[in-house]
């Protein structure tokens, strides 16, 4: 005859298996992209207001890994959720939200039809490493590396952007 344990007894231990398994995925460090170097690495609190009849107002942490040729970003909600997810390279862009993905001909394209503006990604990524880099039709407010705080606005353009960082520490 076999003793098959009681019901409470194989619950848990499903559960337990169920927990390690999750906290084994948690762990597990998250695959960097291979055209990335500890360099081109960054994460903090990202905030881009674009003024307008319709004005919008996207905050977010973020995480961005590559160059302004080739990059991803990961948008989340402060609970952890994740708003968006953008991939460029040269030839093409890829936004996707929930259970939408959309692709463009370019990041311009792609920042173009999100925020009604294409962002200055050349200057964005050298201002990242502390480089004041000029872009027309953008004015460079402020560039704090020792604060990780990056604060840029568009001139004479409609409509309006501008764009906050805020970086965490390395």
């Amino acid at each position: 005859m076999r003793c098959t344990p009681p019901l409470a007894q194989r619950l848990l231990a499903v559960c337990l298996a169920l927990l390690g398994a999750m906290l084994v995925a948690c762990s597990a460090p998250s695959k960097r992209q291979e055209y990335v170097t500890p360099n081109d690495v960054w994460e903090g609190r990202l905030s881009v207001q674009v003024a307008g009849d319709a004005p919008q107002r996207i905050s977010a942490d973020f995480f961005l890994e590559g160059t302004a040729r080739r990059a991803s970003l990961t948008l989340n909600s402060p609970l952890g959720t994740r708003m968006a997810r953008m991939q460029w390279d040269a030839t093409s862009a890829t936004l996707e939200s929930g259970d939408q993905k959309r692709s463009f001909d370019s990041v311009d394209a792609m920042t173009s039809h999100s925020l009604g503006s294409a962002l200055p990604l050349q200057a964005i990524f050298a201002w990242l490493h502390g480089q004041p880099e000029t872009a027309p039709g953008w004015e460079l407010q402020t560039l704090d590396r020792l604060q990780g705080r990056i604060r840029a606005r568009s001139v004479d353009r409609t409509p309006a952007v501008q764009i906050d960082l805020l970086l965490e520490p390395r």
